[in-house]
């Protein structure tokens, strides 16, 4: 695999053991780039969810690794946490993803994976950022639909949207200000990490 200048290689030789390497370093880094920004938290009074940088973190892996190494990425922070690892903003193990805080971690996944799909395809900001904050809208929507199992629709939207929306919004464009500075290596419409994979 060679490096492009970027962050990000290119695809030749992807599949190489070289190429997977640089595959699971990017993306355990990134997992543990997560777990610091869940333990960057402030509570918010009125809702049981912290406001963390944890979505700023989500975004980059996705936009900066490709989706897969994005999804890569949140997938081995979700299992830390699940093993008991304290990676969550609420501790560890497996309660945490029954919790009111559970919804948002598993959105990563998604949000993860779109945010890749869409930095590869152009690193135009007034496509990125729109983009980013369509995956940051994923994370607040599976985060709602498990808030509103535990507290009812509509308490949901006021615990667990509302109070995030501004806060999410100006990550998302400290995200895509970042992807365009150093995303640069991304051949469009192809995924650096994607043959690693295969």
């Amino acid at each position: 695999m060679e490096w492009t200048g970027d962050l990000k290689p290119s695809t030749k030789a992807a599949s190489t053991p070289r190429g997977l390497v640089i595959f699971f370093a990017g993306a355990v880094g990134f997992a543990l780039l997560i777990a610091l920004a869940a333990r960057m938290s402030l509570a918010i009074p009125g809702t049981p969810v912290p406001a963390t940088l944890q979505t700023l973190a989500v975004l980059l892996a996705g936009a900066l690794l490709g989706p897969w190494g994005g999804v890569a990425s949140v997938g081995a922070y979700l299992g830390a946490g699940l093993a008991g690892a304290p990676v969550f903003a609420t501790g560890g193990g497996a309660v945490c993803l029954l919790g009111p805080t559970g919804g948002y971690l598993l959105g990563f996944l998604p949000a993860a994976w779109l945010a890749g799909h869409i930095a590869r395809k152009t690193l135009r900001f007034r496509v990125l950022f729109p983009g980013l904050l369509l995956a940051t809208f994923v994370i607040h929507l599976s985060g709602w639909a498990q808030l509103s199992a535990l507290s009812g629709a509509a308490p949901a939207v006021s615990l667990g949207v509302v109070p995030f929306i501004a806060f999410d919004a100006l990550k998302a464009l400290v995200a895509a200000v970042v992807v365009r500075r150093f995303g640069k290596g991304v051949p469009p419409g192809g995924d650096p990490f994607d043959e690693a994979i295969r």
